[in-house]
């Protein structure tokens, strides 16, 4: 499982689980070549992001994914050529729409990832920035192509994307310490663990009732939907009111991304 989180394959299938999550909420079929784009955008955001890491930070490498990228360097950077290039032929056979508002993405991703370097925009915190782009990116076909209401499908990707915030700021909070050795940039580190902590807290409890809320006025065939997004918004802060046990063996990075997957659970049961 260490090695599937250090190629970072778990969230590439928690990004599948959610792009069928989108389709359910938006009642619509995405193509083959969005499906590609996605999926292959995802992992090479996420690996370029690691390698940048692990050859930017001038401290010695603490987190084992920078260490396996660092070791890895060449493999992964073809891997990554080749991943980008698939993606972009994909890219070409995306319905219009949906390709323009990928090539608007792909340059706020650049912008994202220089930013997460110091490059540029280096004040802007990089997990809110991190979790938007990532529930955009999932989204953002889906309800381009949706012909039926939006309201609920609105709703369940600002869930979506709150969860991915969330997990994301929660992670820095556990690692709080590896970012500070290796000279990364986190909220946690910005403005403060305790801060940071007790805003995960209430702004996920404040995400978990809302969920909750939508479970309880939205048709029937429509609570799975909330149930799930509700698990997601809410799991980041149960971790960290467990944080001593779930600090062990990196529980939370398990769990925090296996509770993504739970997006299949709606197409599953439909």
């Amino acid at each position: 499982m260490r090695l599937l989180r250090a190629l970072s394959l778990d969230v590439v299938a928690g990004t599948a689980c959610g792009g069928l999550l989108a389709e359910h909420v938006t009642q619509t079929r995405m193509t083959m070549a969005w499906w590609v784009a996605l999926l292959t955008a995802v992992w090479s955001v996420y690996t370029a992001d690691h390698l940048l890491d692990a050859f930017r930070s001038r401290q010695p490498l603490v987190a084992y994914r920078h260490v396996f990228h660092h070791r890895n360097a060449r493999v992964l950077l073809s891997a990554l050529a080749l991943t980008v290039s698939v993606g972009l032929v994909a890219a070409f056979d995306l319905r219009p729409p949906v390709r323009l508002f990928g090539a608007v993405l792909s340059v706020v991703v650049l912008a994202y990832l220089a930013s997460a370097q110091g490059m540029v925009f280096s004040s802007i915190p990089k997990e809110p920035v991190a979790g938007v782009l990532y529930a955009a990116g999932i989204w953002g076909g889906p309800l381009l192509m949706a012909t039926g209401p939006r309201g609920p499908a609105y709703m369940a990707a600002a869930l979506h994307a709150c969860a991915a915030v969330l997990n994301l700021v929660m992670f820095g909070l556990f690692e709080t310490d590896v970012d500070r050795l290796e000279g990364t940039r986190s909220l946690g580190l910005s403005l403060g663990h305790d801060r940071i902590r007790r805003c995960t807290l209430i702004g996920g409890t404040a995400a978990f009732l809302c969920a909750l809320a939508l479970v309880a006025l939205t048709p029937a065939e429509d609570r799975i939907v909330f149930v799930v997004l509700a698990a997601q918004v809410g799991t980041p802060a149960a971790m960290l009111l467990g944080s001593h046990w779930f600090r062990r063996r990196e529980r939370y990075r398990l769990l925090g991304d296996s509770v993504f997957l739970l997006g299949a659970l709606p197409r599953i049961l439909a």
